[in-house]
């Protein structure tokens, strides 16, 4: 891959990262554990627009097909969706502290859910960027790992944006907060957005139409599906990322209530910081992990390394009950290093894997059907997602968490919240090795001619 595309697919999923990420690293300890809102109604405010997300990306993504069939037309896409996100994500916090929280709610509701929309079609665009830089299944492989060092990257930073918040530069938190949301708004997202639509290539209808069947536009979606066989792969596969993202994505979001309110002891400030520096660890050991995952594929195989990261991931949550503890926050570091191995391996592994799935129906039907298989990947994501933060919220009001009280919280809640974290990642992450048993995605052969689109 060219170089400066290389830099273009960077900036480009560097920003989609912040639009990802972004909005649940400011809106927990700000809207919840600043301004007081219920945990359970802003669960629901942060997984309406993700459902809406969910819902509208076949329909966006039918039409980014339809009608970017020229490099013109995929910069106006790109740059429009862009700019959407950066003032959509800057006006999320600028809610005026005078308003009730019934009126904090309904305006965060409205502004997030007009940021995910924008959102939606720019991080379709830019992922086009990288699945037409490639030709064949390695590349691919290789692109995907170039991509994930840049999520890796966006972890080391942006849970540090709470933190900086509260310097003592800004007049207060809430100052603090526009200041680094428009930052991250205009900087991050609008950016480096932009970078990828000024400079990224043409789409492939364009720049390589010989690849396209002559029976088939690119227009047209995919509606035929995989062979059944595949299907049930696939299907698998997604139960993987679905319980990762969904299940065990739920238990690990209570380390941040446990590190302020049983680690910190209601101490906001410190809890931020800790979990900064959690972030950060979980992201350099994640960058370590990278070329560790693709050799270990390589030589073990794909299928025995996922097992593996599964085992190595079970073994972190055991241990997590004991380094949650007052007094062991440098122990943290430990927990990254034990946890960091199944998210790399959830963006380069599981992926490879739904690649090798699309070359398989190929050898068979003569069709790749990457369309079908990234569009139901995402899917399994965004509906993972939307039920890790529906039911956070009904989980501390479940066990009788208090916004308002800071550091009194209940000795069961706190007992609760370190036994979903714990033996919830342990259970989770030892379920999907008897899933395991039943995927098989055995590719043996790379064919030599380029991916047809089909």
């Amino acid at each position: 891959m060219v170089t400066n595309q290389r830099v273009v697919l960077g900036a480009g999923f560097f920003a989609i990262f912040f639009t990802s990420h972004g909005i649940g690293a400011l809106a927990i300890p700000y809207y919840q554990m600043t301004l007081g809102v219920d945990p359970f109604y802003l669960g629901i405010v942060l997984t309406l627009p993700v459902l809406l997300s969910a819902l509208i990306s076949p329909w966006a993504g039918a039409v980014i097909e339809r009608y970017q069939i020229s490099g013109v037309r995929r910069k106006l896409f790109i740059l429009i969706s862009a700019w959407l996100c950066a003032f959509s994500f800057g006006a999320i916090w600028m809610a005026p502290r005078s308003w009730n929280s019934d009126l904090i709610v309904l305006y965060l509701l409205l502004s997030s859910a007009l940021f995910f929309v924008a959102a939606t079609f720019l991080t379709i665009s830019v992922r086009c960027l990288a699945y037409e830089a490639s030709s064949d299944s390695r590349e691919i492989t290789h692109v995907m790992g170039y991509t994930t060092v840049f999520e890796k990257l966006g972890s080391i930073f942006y849970y540090w944006m709470f933190p900086i918040a509260q310097w003592s530069l800004f007049q207060n938190v809430h100052q603090g907060i526009r200041y680094v949301g428009w930052i991250v708004a205009i900087g991050l997202i609008g950016g480096l957005a932009s970078i990828a639509g000024l400079f990224g290539r043409a789409p492939l209808s364009q720049s390589k139409p010989s690849q396209l069947p002559p029976e088939k536009s690119s227009s047209e979606p995919v509606t035929r599906p995989l062979l059944p066989v595949y299907q049930r792969q696939l299907n698998l596969l997604l139960v993987l990322v679905g319980l990762q993202f969904g299940v065990v994505g739920l238990c690990v979001s209570m380390d941040f209530y446990v590190l302020v309110y049983y680690v910190g002891a209601g101490d906001i400030a410190s809890g931020a910081n800790w979990k900064g520096v959690l972030s950060t660890a979980y992201a350099l050991v994640g960058l370590l992990t990278i070329p560790v995952l693709v050799k270990a594929s390589d030589h073990f195989g794909k299928k025995r390394t996922l097992a593996a990261v599964y085992l190595i991931s079970a073994i972190g949550g055991g241990a997590k009950w004991f380094i949650y503890q007052p007094g062991n926050e440098y122990w943290l570091v430990l927990d990254a290093f034990l946890g960091a191995w199944i998210w790399t391996a959830m963006s380069t592994i599981v992926p490879s894997l739904l690649a090798d799935l699309c070359y398989l129906n190929r050898q068979k039907t003569g069709e790749f059907h990457d369309g079908v298989v990234v569009a139901r990947h995402n899917w399994a994501m965004n509906l993972s997602l939307v039920f890790a933060f529906l039911l956070s919220g009904l989980v501390l009001k479940a066990i009788g968490f208090e916004s308002t009280e800071r550091g009194d919280q209940p000795e069961g809640t706190l007992y609760f919240m370190r036994a979903l974290l714990s033996v919830g990642s342990v259970v989770f992450s030892l379920l999907p090795l008897w899933i395991m048993r039943h995927i098989d995605v055995t590719r043996t052969e790379t064919p030599s001619h380029g991916v047809q689109r089909v």
